[in-house]
Parts: structure tokens; sequence; C-alpha cells
């Protein structure tokens, strides 16, 4: 009697086992999406860099001048990149943008002015470094919608900065006709 006891236990011992590492792996393959989803909400559109993105929109559309329209004629990319404060360029308060886009407020490493429909930009992804290139894999491509079709300039801008924050925004204005811009209406 005491012989069977033994096998008993053992069969005993190692179905535990397998039933507690089962379970364990059934947590860790659930567990770890969740986590890399936190770790992306922590960088990606947080509340913070939606307000300081939304800082940067109010500073270009109160530009209201014929070279912050003409970023209306991007590159065959389909996009834009601005290191630092070199969209300021094509602003008149130049020097105002430069102190919003500086460490000592937003901090901004890199803006990128793309078209409000992301499908180029999502093709063009490898040429940008793997944080931009995570971000913009997992922006949707935002179709254009019946309510935007009414704006003459439709970008987007996806801002990162210093902090390792990415996020972005769409720049929408509406065509008044009160500018022309080497001659033509803009």
């Amino acid at each position: 009697m005491l012989r069977n006891n033994k096998g008993f236990v053992l069969v005993e011992t190692i179905v535990t086992a397998v039933f507690v590492l089962g379970f364990f792996s059934f947590l860790i393959a659930n567990l770890l999406p969740l986590v890399g989803e936190y770790e992306k909400a922590l960088d990606y559109d947080s509340i913070e860099s939606k307000y300081d993105a939304h800082l940067i929109r109010k500073m270009i559309l109160k530009d209201n001048s014929c070279r912050t329209r003409n970023l209306i004629t991007l590159s065959t990319e389909g996009y834009y990149v601005f290191e630092d404060t070199d969209i300021c360029l094509y602003l008149d308060n130049v020097n105002y943008c430069r102190k919003l886009l500086s460490e000592d407020f937003l901090d901004v490493k890199k803006i990128i002015l793309t078209r409000y429909n992301t499908s180029d930009l999502k093709r063009n992804k490898d040429n940008f470094e793997r944080p931009l290139e995570e971000y913009i894999d997992y922006l949707p491509k935002y179709e254009s919608t019946v309510n935007i079709t009414q704006y003459f300039y439709q970008r987007r801008l996806i801002i990162w900065f210093n902090d390792g924050r990415i996020t972005n925004i769409e720049l929408l204005m509406n065509n008044d006709g009160s500018i022309t811009c080497g001659g033509a209406t803009c």
C-alpha cells in the first residue's frame, strides 16, 4: 500500500506543476500586452502633450500669412520635418516661436507637418527614428470626413518632445479669401 501512494504523489505533483505552469503562462501572455499599452500611453498623446501641441497649433493658426499658407505645398513624400525651431522660419513672429519651442518652455525635438490623412506618412515611416516610426505605425489613417472638407488647409502636426512624449494634432484653416499670395487668393 505504501508503494502505491508514492506513485500517486508523483502523478499529483506533476499535474499540479503543469496546472501552475499553465496558469502563469496564461497570466504572462495576457499581462505583457497590457504593460506595453500602458507604456505607450505614458509617451503617446498624453494630456500634457496635447495641451503643448495645442499651443503650437494656436501659434501657427494665429500667423495668417502667406508663408504659413505656403506650407500647404508639401514635398513629394507628403510631409515636412522640422528640427527644433526650424518651423519658426515660416512664421511672422519668429522670436515668439523660438521661445515657445525652446528647451525653456515646450522643449520640442522635432515637428512633422503632414497631410490630414496619414497614409503617405505611414508608407514612408522607415525614414524616421525608431520612436517616431513606432508612433506613426500607432496612428490611424485619419480618413477625411465631411466635417473637415470645409477647410482649405487640412494638415496634421506630429510633435516629438525631447522628454520622449509624442503627440499629434490637426491643423485646419479656413480660406476666407482675404489673403493673396503671389497674386492668387490662398
